[in-house]
């Protein structure tokens, strides 16, 4: 598995809520890993954007234009774009337009990390909630975000499944969602949207990237044409991890190329 053309775009600095290294750091980790290019996609909660206990609003603007500024210095080196993880953005549409007009991104990430009026996946009781009840309303809300369509990529499809089976090991079997999923992959496909293949679960107790390869199988199947790699990084020794695990997986589920982006415009790099 020795890709060269290596990318990772979904990445966290110290400008995200729960990250911890500098966006200098962070490349300088990217460059010494080899990769070619990363996306800088800080995290921005529509659901809690100008919270008292963190200003999104404020930290976004902070992120690109670090991104900015590191983009002029890794330039002989890196391939730096400025992008921005846009979770629930259905769930509060003023915050998710504000960020949106806030900088010029070359790469929107959409995501949902919780359900409306609920704490993130990772902070739920599921003592006192109902896990697959959770993840079947999961699924009905992530399909809103992909009507709205607002983003590039999708990022880390099954993102529940982190916690629901990699760390409380629930046993949920994704094929009892088929339908519901594939209804998301089919709208992904037709709207010319990429699906993210995101790998920190390889790292993690689940064991496996986000969504898995039978999706990302299906996905190609149902005429999915675009695919992004993010480590999902919230530290410098991170980034790029496992990104050649992910290629590897989406060459065998029937992708030659995967994408970047530019001014949110899709470019085709083999995977190589």
């Amino acid at each position: 598995m020795n890709y060269k053309n290596i990318v990772d775009f979904h990445i966290h600095t110290d400008n995200s809520d729960d990250g911890f290294d500098p966006v200098m750091l962070m490349c300088e980790h990217a460059v010494n890993a080899g990769l070619r290019a990363v996306a800088i996609t800080d995290h921005c909660e529509c659901s809690r954007y100008r919270a008292e206990t963190y200003r999104f609003d404020k930290a976004i603007r902070q992120s690109f234009l670090e991104a900015k500024k590191a983009k002029g210095a890794f330039a002989n080196h890196l391939i730096i774009m400025a992008g921005i993880e846009l979770g629930q953005a259905t769930q509060d549409f003023d915050a998710a337009y504000d960020a949106l007009g806030a900088n010029e991104y070359d790469f929107i990430l959409g995501s949902l990390h919780c359900l409306k009026g609920q704490p993130d996946f990772w902070q739920v009781d599921y003592e006192k909630n109902d896990p697959f009840e959770f993840f079947d309303m999961y699924l009905d809300q992530l399909y809103e975000l992909v009507k709205w369509n607002g983003f590039d990529s999708l990022a880390h499809l099954t993102y529940p499944l982190r916690y629901i089976n990699g760390e409380h090991h629930f046993g949920l079997e994704l094929s009892n969602y088929a339908e519901k999923v594939d209804e998301i992959l089919k709208l992904l496909a037709k709207n010319e949207k990429a699906l993210e293949i995101n790998t920190s679960g390889y790292r993690q107790a689940y064991g496996k990237p986000l969504p898995d390869f039978d999706v990302v199988k299906k996905f190609k199947e149902l005429g999915g044409r675009y695919i992004t790699f993010g480590s999902d990084a919230h530290h410098a020794t991170d980034v790029g991890k496992n990104i050649a695990d992910g290629m590897e997986m989406a060459k065998a589920a029937g992708f030659s190329y995967f994408t970047i982006y530019e001014q949110h415009v899709p470019m085709l790099v083999p995977i190589i």
